[in-house]
Parts: C-alpha cells; structure tokens; sequence
C-alpha cells in the first residue's frame, strides 16, 4: 500500500526535473564484413559540478558517480575497458577509440587539496564500482599530459584547464569480463530491465565479439542561454564488433541480426528516456534491411552517408522486434580504403637487457597535420632522451616541442611527449633505444615467463575538412547521436588514435630452481629424520621372538600365516606316514 502511494510521487519527481536520459544504437557493417555496434546512454544531471558538496536530488544520474565526484573534486573523467584490438587500416576510426586494458583520464576542479591523493581515492573507488583493477593506477603508473587530452566540458571561472590538475592512467593487462558489464549496467535509469540495455547481453557479447569495449565519461556542460545553467552530462557507451562469418559459420555470409548478435531483439524502449533510437549506416550497403527503416537520413557534407533510423518507441512499442540485414549475394573481399592517419608501434632489439621502441606515423591527407605523440613508459624499461630519433621519408628532423620527464625506480614511469608536423603524404618514424631493469623476485608476475605488456601510446590530431569519409564523431556540444545524425553540426575532426600494445621480454631468474631445491631438500630431511629419530628416541632390546611386538600389519598376517603353516605341517605328516609304512613293507619282505 505504500508502494502504491509513493509511485505517483516518484514519477512527479522524475518528470518535474530538468534531467533527461537517452539511449541511442549505432550499426555499421565495416568493408570487411564485420559489424560495428555502438550503444550510447546520455544521461543530463541539472545541477553544477563545482557545487556538488551541497544537497542534491538524484533522479536519474547514480548517486555512487555523484558522491565519488563530490568526494575527491572531480571535473571530467574518463573510464574505459577494453578487450581485443581496433583495426583502424580495416575498420576506419571508432566514434569513441580506447586502448586494450583500463584507461583512466581525469581532470580536477581548482579546489581540490592534493591531486595526488584525489587521483589515487578516485581510481580505488571507480575499482570499488565496476569491480576492476583500477586501484592499481597508483603514482607509479599514471603520468601529467601536458599536450594531449584537453578539456571536453566548460571552461572558465571555477574550472580547471591546467595540465598539473590532469592525470593519465594505463593498464594493459586489464580484462574486460562480466563482472564488469554487470555493475555498469546498473548505473543506467533502466537499469537491464527495459530499453537498448538488454540488448547487452555478456554471454553472446563474449561468444560472437573480436572487439568488446566499455566506457564511462562525465563532463560540465550548459544548458541555458549564455551558459547561465551549468549542468553535468554522463555518458555510457558500449562498442562491440562482431564477425557474422563466425555467427553464420560460412565465409562467404555476412548476413546479420539483432537475435543472432545480441541473442533479442529489439525490446520496448526504457519509460524514461526522451529519446530510444536505433541508427544504422547503410552507405554503399550491399544488404536489404528487414523490415525497412522508419526514415533515411543525408548526414554529412559533399558526399553525405546514409542512415537508417528506426525510433524503438513506435516500432517496439509492445513487442520484441528483429531487424536483419540479408545480402542479395555472397560477399566479396575486395580492396580496404584505409584511413588518411594511422599509427603503429613494435620492439626491436634482441636479448634481455636493451631494445628499442619504433612507431611509423603515416599521413596519407593532402595536407600537413600537427599532431601530438604521448608515450606511457613503465619505470622498469629504462628510456633516454639523447637516443630519440625522429625521421620523415628517410630524413631526420626535429619536434615542435617535446616534454620529456624521466622516471624513477618504483616512483613514477616515463613520459614522453612530441609535439610532431606531419607532411602531406608522408610516414614518420620515431625511434628510442630501451633498457630493460632487473626487477625483484616479488614484482614478477604469476606468469613471469609470459613477459610484461606495455600501454598502448596514443596520437592526437585534427583531421582536415577533405579526409572525414572514415570519421563518425559528434559535436562537443552534445555527445548525442541524434544530436549529430538529426541536426548536422559542425564537428571538430580531432582524434585519438592507439597504438597496439607492446609485450617485453625482460631478465627473467629461473624460478624453477627454488622449487627444485626446496623439494630435493624436503626429501634429503625426510628421508634423514626417521632414522636419526628412532635412534636418539629408542632403545635396542633383545627380546624372544614370542615376546617380539608385532605391527598392524603382522598382526593381520598372523593368522593367515598360522593357517599356512599348519597346512604345510599337515602336508610333510602325511609324507613322513606314507615314508614309514613303505619301509615298514620293505623291512618285512626282507
């Protein structure tokens, strides 16, 4: 009855608010057959981020993030894990790239006492929330951008664009699992009961997925004219790529569907979210959509894209409905357009105690970029600045700028910051010679032998206006997709391209041996000790054999061998008779 009584006043209180939320659903078949998915939750928090230590209300946003953004003075902040590797020669650029493992970038307000230890409380309590590793992003694996990562919300009196107030954390080895999934699902309004979230499905998303990512980002934004109503703006997105060759079993059928990726179809749309869209580039598509989209949208400039959208509020209004993208013919493999910037990275060098870290930069645009290179280096692989090479087309040239700060055994990694002019056409090679640290036995890993990843490093740019066929980005003003798919905006093109991550073989002790000695050890003493015991703890005393203590198991035997025994006794009786009687004859033949 309470329940009853309570439910008209919570659903004024959602309505009478000036949160919103939405949840939007983003498809694009890449040119190799593969099927890129975006989920993307918005949620809008009416109220201002330098003045959360005051009461709020909490309609829609989680109060676990407003309470963690109150207590260690958060302003922006970033959160992603990842499993598997974006191809960007293969698959174009992402709407939101990450690096495989954890990545955590934050930025604090100019109140906050002491960064570090606000840094350090954050990443404990944002482990605490989606049950990841991220505590271990203490000062020893997190480093001071000073060029990369700039400012994604508001700034002005009361924020923070100082880089001393930004912080950058990388985890390579990090997994992305369900018990991750879990807790970041129940931070949305929905929750997984209603709307695009059921579609998050973690045991198709693991089986069917070669890329699966999750992130969290939150940022100030305005609201109202002039910027006079700050708010905080959430946003919780999920990337997965599927390979519909693995789901169909065949590889010439990349035929593709909700049920067949996500395990449902598409549900009715969550109560409370303004907007429950589902968008689905079908440029150059080679596929029949089944049933037909609601509308076809132009998006873009010059040579706009096409875009299918289906509103899940008037097509899934009651129902469970599939959509299904069928091929007319087998697919065929043809020729990838790789996108105009990309970036990789390997080790050289042979043998356990130096190498070297090479990054090849191409730039296929017709015009020159500047572009930002941050390197995160882990302390144990020692870097130094004089062996950095830089070269374009085969000759050698010097940085913008560069910010080098080295790092300290156990204190704080590497840092390496260039500030590049990238020509038109061009590919740029960035070398640096390394050396490996002979750690203690206690900081190898379980699986020492297996060796040590390092964090993918990361190039920022500004694409030009000619070179944005591979790029899907929304506007800084808002991270909605309807905002950018609808309305057209002007994007600013900057991206962050990763790199792969690197695996490092270093000077590995042989911890076999210990095992060995300790077990030869073992059984030198066992063998030592119960000789030696008895000796000093017993005394030799001769007793008759009637006399003699017999043990467990003589005395189990004892009776089988008494009825042995008298069994051969009977024998050599009835011997010596049958021996007797035959003299006895003899004697009286004679």
């Amino acid at each position: 009855m309470k329940a009853i009584l309570l439910l008209p006043f919570l659903t004024c209180a959602v309505l009478c608010s000036k949160d919103k939320f939405s949840e939007e659903l983003y498809i694009r078949q890449t040119p190799t057959g593969h099927v890129y998915t975006h989920f993307r939750f918005n949620t809008l928090w009416d109220t201002d981020i330098r003045e959360l230590d005051r009461p709020r209300h909490f309609s829609l946003f989680p109060r676990t993030l407003g309470d963690i953004l109150t207590a260690f003075s958060v302003q922006e902040v970033k959160l992603s894990l990842t499993q598997g590797i974006w191809w960007y020669e293969k698959w174009g650029y992402p709407i939101e790239g990450a690096p495989p493992g954890g990545l955590v970038i934050a930025r604090f307000l100019p109140s906050v006492r002491d960064v570090d230890e606000a840094w350090v409380g954050l990443t404990s309590a944002l482990a605490g929330l989606l049950c990841a590793s991220l505590n271990k992003l203490d000062q020893t694996e997190a480093i001071q951008p000073v060029h990369s990562f700039s400012n994604e919300g508001l700034v002005g009196e009361g924020f923070s664009s100082n880089s001393s107030l930004l912080r950058y954390g990388l985890l390579p080895r990090e997994n992305l699992c369900t018990e991750n999934l879990t807790p970041w699902k129940k931070l949305l309004p929905c929750k997984s009961k209603r709307g695009l979230a059921t579609l998050l499905n973690s045991a198709h998303l693991q089986k069917f997925s070669t890329f699966f990512s999750l992130a969290l980002q939150i940022r100030p934004v305005c609201t109202g004219e002039g910027c006079s109503e700050p708010a905080v703006e959430l946003k919780q997105s999920v990337s997965v790529v599927f390979d519909p060759v693995i789901m169909n079993k065949k590889s010439d059928n990349v035929d593709w569907s909700f049920k067949q990726m996500f395990g449902i179809g598409l549900t009715p749309f969550c109560p409370l979210a303004e907007q429950s869209s589902v968008f689905v580039d079908i440029t150059d598509a080679r596929y029949q959509l089944d049933p037909e989209p609601q509308r076809v949208l132009d998006h873009g400039i010059g040579m706009p894209k096409k875009i299918a959208v289906y509103d899940v509020k008037t097509f899934a209004d009651d129902q469970i409905r599939n959509v299904i993208a069928r091929h007319s013919k087998p697919f065929v493999y043809g020729i990838v357009k790789s996108p105009p910037v990309l970036i990789s990275r390997h080790v050289v060098g042979t043998g356990q105690e130096k190498g070297g870290i090479v990054t090849t930069i191409r730039n296929s645009c017709s015009s020159s970029l500047t572009a930002v290179y941050l390197d995160l280096i882990p302390w144990y692989l020692r870097v130094y600045l004089h062996t950095l090479r830089i070269e374009t087309n085969g000759k050698a040239v010097r940085p913008v700028q560069v910010v080098y700060r080295p790092g300290r055994d156990r204190v704080q990694p590497y840092h390496l910051e260039l500030v590049l002019n990238l020509p038109p056409r061009s590919s740029t090679t960035i070398k640096i010679d390394t050396e490996y640290s002979v750690l203690r036995w206690t900081e190898y890993p379980p699986d020492a032998n297996h060796g040590f990843y390092i964090g993918a490093a990361v190039l920022t740019t500004r694409l030009p206006k000619d070179s944005l066929a591979n790029l899907t980005s929304t506007a800084r003003e808002s991270w909605s997709l309807s905002h950018m798919f609808w309305g057209n905006p002007d994007v600013d093109p900057v991206v962050n391209i990763f790199t792969e991550t690197l695996l490092v073989t270093m000077p590995t002790p042989d911890f076999s041996m210990p095992y060995n000695v300790i077990c030869l050890a073992c059984t030198v003493a066992a063998l030592a000790f119960g000789p030696i015991h008895n000796i000093t703890t017993k005394n030799l005393v001769l007793a008759p054999p009637e006399e003699e203590e017999k043990s467990l198991l003589g005395k189990l035997l004892s009776p089988l061998l008494g009825i042995l025994y008298s069994l051969i006794g009977r024998g050599k009786k009835k011997e010596s008779t049958s021996a007797e009687k035959t003299e006895e004859k003899t004697e009286k033949s004679d």
